[in-house]
């Protein structure tokens, strides 16, 4: 029987650098807390490297808290003159930036962390390494936001599925955001030259096709050709995405297996996050299964 991972709808924090990267994540959550009636959660955190090196005394770091709160209010006022029902909150913290984060998302029993990434610089800290820290520890779904669109929608949804357990805790997921987006998913997977092996990808497929049905999930399949898909299933996902202008793609950042369950696995989770070039990432850390993975990278 499937672990899944059961969306709360309590809050969906929204970690802001005031960079334009990190401002693109707020339109976002716009539109999934309109859908699912959330409350948004707008977070700065002020780094232990920036109080160490600008800040001396108690009074300096409490006026640069006040500054910050200011203009954490200011992009709640632009919300609000547009979307007067929203629910917002402003939350200033201090720390180590993806530590706040996640601290922040578990205190307040939040459903989702949108955020921006695209290597920054200065006081732009959340893009970038922090991200990747945050997608490595978080508990909840990370959605990686990179560009601004003028319809935040997720009408294609790009689902990668291997062989692992933990890759189709997923599905539920997928199933939640399609219903309140109307979305088509898109589940793809890698053709492979052992029989065994193949018949477990179908088999895989069939039970992903009949959750989705079985919901009135619209989707799509779609088994990927060595020939027009070379790489390997991080690299190909891209393309993938990028040749059916999707909305979001939709990965597993945690291997099961024991040697790696404390590990980010980098060489395929970065490359989907940080080789994107438009296409937002919902990353989820698995739930335990009880069971070694049957095979696969360990990532999807």
């Amino acid at each position: 029987m499937i672990d899944i991972i059961t969306p709360k709808d309590h809050m969906i924090l929204v970690p802001l650098d005031f960079s334009d990267t990190s401002k693109n994540a707020v339109y976002y959550a716009v539109e999934m807390a309109n859908l699912f009636d959330s409350e948004i959660g707008l977070l700065h955190v002020i780094s232990n490297s920036a109080l160490k090196s600008l800040f001396t005394n108690e009074s300096e770091v409490a006026l640069l808290r006040s500054r910050v709160k200011e203009e954490l209010e200011k992009v709640k006022e632009e919300l609000l003159d547009k979307w007067p029902n929203m629910r917002v909150r402003t939350i200033v913290e201090e720390g180590k930036p993806y530590k706040a984060i996640n601290r922040v998302a578990t205190e307040n029993k939040c459903d989702t962390i949108v955020m921006g990434t695209n290597g920054a610089n200065g006081i732009e800290q959340f893009t970038g390494s922090t991200t990747t820290r945050v997608i490595k520890s978080s508990e909840i779904p990370v959605i990686a936001v990179k560009e601004k669109q003028t319809n935040p929608k997720f009408n294609k949804i790009v689902l990668p599925i291997d062989l692992t357990k933990t890759s189709r805790q997923k599905i539920d997921w997928a199933v939640k955001l399609a219903q309140k987006y109307n979305s088509t998913i898109h589940i793809i997977m890698e053709l492979d030259k052992d029989e065994l092996a193949m018949k477990k990808i179908k088999a895989n497929l069939l039970q992903a096709e009949g959750i989705f049905s079985k919901n009135n999930v619209k989707f799509e399949s779609r088994l990927l050709d060595d020939r027009k898909y070379p790489d390997n299933l991080g690299k190909d996902t891209i393309q993938y995405a990028e040749e059916i202008d999707a909305d979001l793609m939709m990965i597993m950042t945690k291997s099961e297996s024991a040697r790696l369950s404390q590990l980010f696995v980098g060489s395929y989770a970065e490359q989907i996050v940080n080789s994107s070039s438009k296409t937002p990432v919902m990353c989820i850390n698995p739930k335990p299964t009880g069971a070694i993975s049957t095979g696969g990278s360990g990532f999807y």
